[in-house]
């Protein structure tokens, strides 16, 4: 009884399109240079549920109608409601226009994710970092996300021309897995090297056709996995310093997609660190 009471006293009615809760949704979503950099918007019941159980702040949140008809849907308004967020119900014709998801599932949050500097990471005991090279689609960076934090990394990084962390389909696609291990962005190159370099970290780039076998690879020890543009791979000025690693497979075949390549190194090294 106190839970539903709770509730309803935080849970309050917009109507108007260009409210600034929604106006914010909007802005972040498109990656407007307008919006905040500090938040993200996330949406479906999976992702805001990791939001909470890791310990986000979490700015406001934006419901259609009818949600909190399942028991997981009450759990999270409890939980927002106890922390006093922001909590707004809507329209489900508006809430469809500020949704990024065809099949919305009714609740859309900001979440805060402060930036972060290469510079500003402390390495931890035999480090796992994934570095993303210019990787385009967000539905790749999401699934490598998700990967990287169920492997056990300890860092995932992108460089400029990557998409951002921060767009709505890498959040979803990463099933909250975003919120679970630090993230950079827009990385510079050589500075990754010098950071890998200063605290003994090996580096390897992923190849089709060269290099060690990733089951050959020591990935038991401190080591970064690079991990290159769907199309292109990596370019060649950025070689210097790194050992190629390869997945074998059939010559028929000419390479993996790229998040499939990562999952599979990232197992290798989460097999060689927790399984031998």
């Amino acid at each position: 009884m106190y839970r539903e009471l709770l509730i309803q006293m935080t849970v309050s009615k917009l109507t108007g399109r260009n409210n600034p809760i929604l106006k914010t949704i909007r802005l972040v979503s498109s990656d407007s240079r307008r919006a905040p950099k500090q938040l993200i918007v996330a949406e479906g019941v999976r992702v805001l549920e990791e939001a909470c159980r890791t310990g986000q702040t979490i700015d406001a949140v934006v419901l259609s109608e009818h949600f909190g008809d399942t028991e997981r849907e009450r759990d999270l308004l409890a939980a927002w409601s106890e922390k006093h967020v922001r909590i707004r119900s809507i329209s489900d014709s508006l809430f469809k226009s500020v949704s990024s998801v065809q099949n919305p599932q009714g609740a859309i949050a900001l979440v805060r994710m402060p930036e972060r500097r290469l510079h500003e990471i402390i390495p931890v005991s035999n480090m796992l970092i994934v570095c993303a090279y210019a990787i385009q689609d967000p539905g790749n960076l999401g699934t490598l996300i998700r990967a990287a934090a169920a492997a056990g990394a300890d860092l995932l990084c992108t460089t400029k021309g990557t998409v951002s962390v921060r767009n709505p389909k890498v959040v979803r696609s990463s099933a909250g897995a975003i919120f679970h291990l630090p993230l950079i962005e827009n990385i510079d190159m050589a500075d990754f090297r010098d950071y890998c370099s200063a605290h003994s970290i090996r580096l390897y780039r992923t190849d089709a056709r060269r290099g060690t076998s990733h089951t050959q690879a020591d990935l038991g020890s401190p080591c970064a996995i690079l991990l290159g543009n769907e199309g292109s791979g990596v370019s060649g000025e950025e070689y210097a310093g790194c050992h190629s690693i390869r997945i074998p497979m059939d010559e028929k075949i000419e390479s993996l997609n790229v998040a499939m390549a990562g999952t599979i190194i990232l197992f290798e090294a989460f097999r060689q660190r927790k399984c031998l």
